[in-house]
């Protein structure tokens, strides 16, 4: 942790106290940045100054990013200022001139230009004094301060997760023009966890590479993925006659396999390609063509069974179309798990060889169609009805 970056959140605690929690698990654990919280044990304390000191000298002396989140309260008063904690948190922030993220919930800035015609109406049931808003007004139009609005932490860490991305890559293309090279293009589109993988390669980086990546993708999916495990089917519907049925339940299956079929040569080829062959080192690019590659099967996944739940079938194919819709199921099951259950793997496998020596692992992943009994049924029962 001694040389990953140092992320100051600054934000009131007791209303944000779930929020802040999420916030640090992010930056943690998903990132490997050091996360500076004046609730967590790790948060240096100097013993000789006091609680507003402390937090104002942590963004001077530790800070490399700040994270701001306004919320309804401005929070504690430092008496010789008349300044919040968080507002001086910031100008220190600022001061030292480090990147400040600013998120500010939704709710506020819907009133701050009520607030700006009236200054004097009773606000409370938003915020417990009218000095956030000055405090909000103060960066966003003054100081002019890109402001995000937020409702739920995840908000916040989707926001963060491209932002930190965008800043890791603006630092690493400076570093590259110093050295006289170019930005390697297919490093443009990945996130900080993946690109911090390709720059520092530490041990079975070629793995961690490919399901990091993977994971990625995957989380690009993610609200679809809630759509589709809650069986949430939005957008245009096709009708689909009962002569055109036969040929629509073949296309849509030919579809399918012609995926899975697609996913196993990049699992069984073009992955191997792009790890190497044993003791020589991996091909970052390739392992990254995977990658995208399996997360756009994924999302032509979710596609087909969204098209097929949506589709209007007249019976008794209806019946097919219903069971069709998830055979699907275990491909994109597999694909949202494999990569985030390996990456633990991995881990534990590297924290035992430290001490039980060389590990050896396999990695297996099997692509089928799901549903195939009942499927299998309901095609048995369209042709026993025909043939009456």
């Amino acid at each position: 942790m001694a040389h990953a970056p140092a992320v100051m959140l600054s934000s009131t605690f007791f209303d944000l106290k779930q929020l802040r929690k999420d916030l640090a698990s992010f930056l943690t654990d998903d990132l490997g940045f050091q996360a500076l919280l004046s609730e967590m044990p790790s948060f240096p304390i100097d013993p000789t100054l006091d609680t507003i000191a402390n937090c104002t000298k942590r963004v001077q002396d530790n800070a490399d990013i700040m994270v701001l989140v306004v919320g309804g309260r401005y929070g504690s008063i430092d008496d010789r200022t008349s300044k919040s904690v968080t507002n001086l948190e910031y100008l220190a922030a600022r001061e030292k001139g480090i990147p400040i993220y600013v998120f500010v919930e939704a709710r506020i800035l819907a009133l701050l230009d009520t607030w700006k015609r009236n200054p004097d109406a009773d606000y409370s049931n938003v915020v417990d004094t009218t000095e956030l808003f000055r405090f909000v007004e103060m960066i966003r139009s003054e100081q002019r301060v890109w402001v995000h609005p937020f409702e739920y932490a995840q908000d916040i860490i989707e926001i963060l997760r491209q932002q930190f991305a965008s800043l890791l890559l603006t630092s690493m293309r400076l570093t590259w023009r110093l050295q006289g090279v170019g930005s390697p293009r297919y490093l443009e589109a990945v996130g900080p966890a993946t690109l911090r993988i390709v720059l520092e390669k530490p041990e079975a980086w070629e793995f961690k590479l490919l399901f990091q990546a993977w994971q990625e993708e995957v989380e690009q999916c993610s609200f679809r993925l809630r759509d589709h495990r809650a069986g949430i089917a939005l957008g245009m519907s096709e009708y689909v006659s009962t002569d055109q049925a036969v040929d629509w339940v073949r296309t849509r299956l030919h579809e399918l396999s012609s995926l899975v079929e697609a996913l196993n040569k990049l699992i069984q080829v073009e992955i191997q390609t792009g790890l190497g062959a044993p003791g020589e080192p991996g091909d970052p690019e390739h392992i990254l063509y995977v990658a995208k590659r399996v997360g756009g099967a994924l999302s032509l996944a979710l596609d087909w069974a969204q098209r097929v739940r949506l589709a209007n079938v007249d019976e008794p194919f209806d019946r097919i179309a219903a069971e069709m819709s998830r055979v699907a199921d275990d491909v994109i099951d597999q694909l949202v798990t494999f990569p985030a259950e390996n990456l633990r793997i991995i881990e534990d496998a590297l924290k035992r060889a430290s001490t039980d020596g060389l590990q050896k692992l396999t990695f297996k992943l099997t692509i089928r169609l799901n549903n195939a009994e009942a499927l299998n049924d309901a095609i048995e029962h369209v042709r026993r009805m025909s043939t009456r």
